[in-house]
């Protein structure tokens, strides 16, 4: 039982995306928006290590836990865009950035090993808290533009590292801790 642990926190983040967007849609409260984006994040800190944990990890799931977060994340912005899009509308140019980044890491991945990214680097989990945090002083506490400024900055970063893991390896990295590890690998 313990070996379906990981997909089914994996699964649970994926519902709670539809969740947070209802609540946008539906106006509660903005502090309920503080659990359902711990939720989201613990579950996304915690699939990986009981999946290695329990001998699970494989690139399917490891793939399936990146695509999670994809779609996880694309109905916060759902979300966002319900309850701050005074701020986004402002701060458009920081969010188009952060998207195109997202966008082009998964291209490039895909058009060079045909599959998609999940490198899983130390800045792509900084860029997971930091986005916890952007995101709940956004959705639980009504942030200004510093909230989506700052986080366009740590994507450029951590999608920036991931991009180039994915031009200098021959082969598709995984659980690639940052990109002066991937000497080895190559």
């Amino acid at each position: 039982m313990k070996r379906y642990l990981p997909f089914a926190l994996t699964t649970l983040r994926l519902l709670l995306g539809p969740f947070a967007l209802a609540g946008a849609w539906a106006h509660w409260p903005r502090l309920i928006f503080l659990p359902i984006l711990v939720a989201g994040t613990l579950s996304d800190i915690y699939d990986g290590i009981l999946a290695r944990r329990y001998g699970v990890a494989t690139p399917a799931l490891r793939r399936y836990d990146s695509v999670t977060d994809l779609i996880y994340y694309l109905f916060v912005l759902g979300a966002i865009w319900q309850l701050c899009h005074g701020v986004v509308v402002a701060n458009r140019w920081a969010l188009a950035l952060i998207l195109v980044l997202e966008t082009v890491v998964i291209l490039v991945c895909y058009l060079k090993f045909g599959t998609y990214p999940a490198t899983h680097s130390w800045l792509a989990k900084f860029y997971g808290l930091y986005l916890l945090f952007s995101l709940t002083a956004l959705l639980a506490f009504d942030a200004g533009a510093w909230a989506i400024v700052s986080l366009a900055g740590v994507a450029a970063l951590a999608d920036g590292e991931i991009i180039l893991m994915h031009l200098l390896s021959p082969v598709a990295p995984v659980d690639v801790k940052t990109i002066f590890r991937l000497r080895g690998r190559m």
